[in-house]
């Protein structure tokens, strides 16, 4: 007899897995066919702008792809084909789709240990844009004109075209801050310490992302990491620096909710008093991007005082909503017991980066709150009005939010 089809199998694969076996996925594909209306640049010479932006594949590790994104115009508006901040809340999916669609990937190979050395004329242009943090001006020559490329990733962002890089030269001087300059020199000083000194120089997760992807942070055995690694391994050695600030504060004062919405995701944060403890419910709804059964696929991982993700195969989704997190309760200088769910419906019908799952968590914790008695009756009314997914649903999955929930029962009685 045929084996059974898992029918979360999709959900759990997100098109990057290739869980189902096909060598590409047949839903992200239908997609590329209503995408290839974009313009194409045709030209095997380009003068153009990266945001600046660079991407490093995984296939093929350890020898990669990898280069710089350039964008079809040049100076400062090519900052807009990767302003992620500037974009939420107002590009639909539909805008997000149609502006990536017109960004060229230039791509070159180089195997991964190949960031220690200065042999690579494509890497070192590559590496001078990307430290700037203004778009930079770029020449960009290709063996043959780029071609159509738009996939859908639920952590990479989109990019439209992509050819084989020959020759790029950067004809302006990138904009470095000083301090960077001194972090990028250190070969003596570990990825981990760079990244949380620049983070404390005011570089944010983006930025450090593209210097920790191009080997050029860490010590002297550096190495390119792929951009899909490189954005969740950011994201929770932030998340962990921030940790240890949160840990000794004093505790949350209130029971709140904040909520976000954003290109057919919400978000709803619960920050209770209590210890820090962190769970993120994910739940993907029938008929959703990855999604072909008639019931949802609820995803759930969690974490204690220890810092310590409950299940080891955490993706980009669980330290994208995490950092936002520890960043609100940072500046707040508390500590809290926190649930973030993601519920993501059927109009999220093209996945475009895990970055939308962190700036809408800082728009919900930005919002104002819903302050709530400390009682587990009124939060599941707030939850129950907010999500279309049943509440015993989401309980019956849920490790942390089931113990703020018992019925009769103070939230402090489980803290």
């Amino acid at each position: 007899m045929p084996s059974r089809v898992d029918p979360a199998l999709c959900a759990k694969c997100k098109g990057a897995r290739r869980l189902c076996g096909r060598p590409a996925c047949p839903i992200a594909m239908r997609i590329v066919e209503s995408a290839r209306a974009a313009a194409l640049l045709g030209k095997r010479e380009l003068q153009a702008a990266t945001p600046p932006s660079v991407l490093v594949g995984e296939y093929g590790y350890p020898v990669v792809r990898l280069g710089p994104v350039a964008a079809p115009v040049s100076g400062e508006e090519a900052a807009r084909y990767e302003d992620y901040r500037g974009w939420w809340g107002r590009l639909s999916l539909e805008d997000i789709i149609a502006l990536r669609a017109s960004t060229a990937y230039s791509r070159f190979e180089l195997r991964v240990t190949e960031a220690r050395g200065g042999g690579s004329r494509l890497l070192e242009a590559t590496r001078e844009a990307a430290l700037s943090v203004k778009p930079v001006d770029a020449e960009f020559r290709f063996e043959k004109p780029p071609a159509p490329r738009l996939t859908f990733d639920g952590v990479v962002t989109p990019v439209g075209l992509g050819g084989l890089l020959r020759d790029m030269r950067v004809v302006e001087n990138p904009v470095v801050p000083r301090r960077v300059d001194q972090i990028v020199g250190d070969a003596d000083a570990k990825a981990r310490d760079a990244v949380a000194e620049l983070y404390r120089a005011g570089a944010d997760n983006y930025y450090i992302t593209r210097l920790l992807s191009l080997g050029m942070l860490g010590e002297r055995a550096r190495r390119l990491v792929p951009t899909r690694w490189a954005i969740t391994a950011v994201d929770k050695m932030l998340g962990d620096l921030l940790l240890e600030r949160v840990r000794g504060a004093p505790e949350y004062p209130a029971l709140e909710v904040r909520y976000a919405e954003y290109l057919g995701n919400r978000y709803l944060i619960v920050l209770a008093p209590g210890p820090w403890a962190f769970e993120m419910i994910e739940v993907w709804l029938p008929r959703s991007v990855w999604v072909r059964s008639a019931e949802p696929y609820v995803s759930v991982n969690y974490e204690l005082w220890d810092g310590r993700a409950r299940n080891p195969e955490a993706d980009g989704g669980y330290y994208a909503m995490r950092l936002p997190v520890l960043e609100h309760l940072s500046r707040v200088r508390r500590q809290a017991t926190v649930v973030a769910v993601r519920e993501v419906t059927p109009s999220y019908y093209a996945p475009v980066g895990v970055w939308q799952v962190r700036e809408s968590v800082r728009h919900a914790l930005s919002s104002p709150p819903v302050a709530l008695p400390r009682d587990a009756s009124e939060l599941l009314r707030e939850l129950a009005g907010r999500l279309e997914t049943s509440v015993e649903r989401i309980l019956a999955e849920s490790r942390i939010l089931k113990r703020l929930v018992r019925p009769g029962a103070k939230l402090d009685a489980f803290l």
